[in-house]
């Protein structure tokens, strides 16, 4: 009997009105639409740590982290990749020598100034479905769900 029940509760669960799925199913929509217009060989979370940077010169790892939401262990390994292809350049902090200062080379703020329209297009495509005024909304109940608003 409580197998049974069990079951109708798993038969009657909206995956439609499951907020987890739906944010899954999005994001992997902003994903595909990011690929197409930026390409993929720049991810959104590099994207993201290099336009904090390229809004905070000389900062942290901790800083971009906080920047960001990028998890410390991951955003350690993206910036060691990135420096090895020469997007970012670190030098020891002067007012704390366990740190790094990090900032965009010339090369990188080339790259990504020339791919912005594509970052941007890909931003508005994501958004595209919805009416503009919805738009706003949308942004802010989402920077709600973060803890940013």
């Amino acid at each position: 009997m409580t197998e049974d029940k069990n079951y109708e509760a798993l038969r009657r669960f909206d995956l439609l009105e499951a907020p987890g799925h739906l944010l899954r199913r999005n994001h992997q929509r902003s994903y595909e639409i990011f690929a197409r217009c930026v390409g993929d060989d720049l991810t959104r979370q590099q994207v993201a740590i290099l336009i904090a940077l390229a809004q905070q010169p000389g900062a942290s790892q901790r800083s971009l982290v906080e920047a960001t939401g990028i998890d410390k262990s991951t955003a350690r390994e993206m910036i060691d990749r990135m420096v090895a292809r020469g997007w970012i350049e670190r030098s020891r902090d002067p007012d704390d020598s366990r740190a790094w200062a990090m900032r965009l080379t010339p090369a990188c703020i080339g790259m990504l100034s020339e791919r912005l329209p594509d970052i941007v297009e890909a931003q508005n495509q994501i958004l595209a479905p919805l009416a503009p005024n919805d738009r706003k909304i949308f942004l802010k109940y989402l920077r709600i769900l973060i803890g940013a608003d």
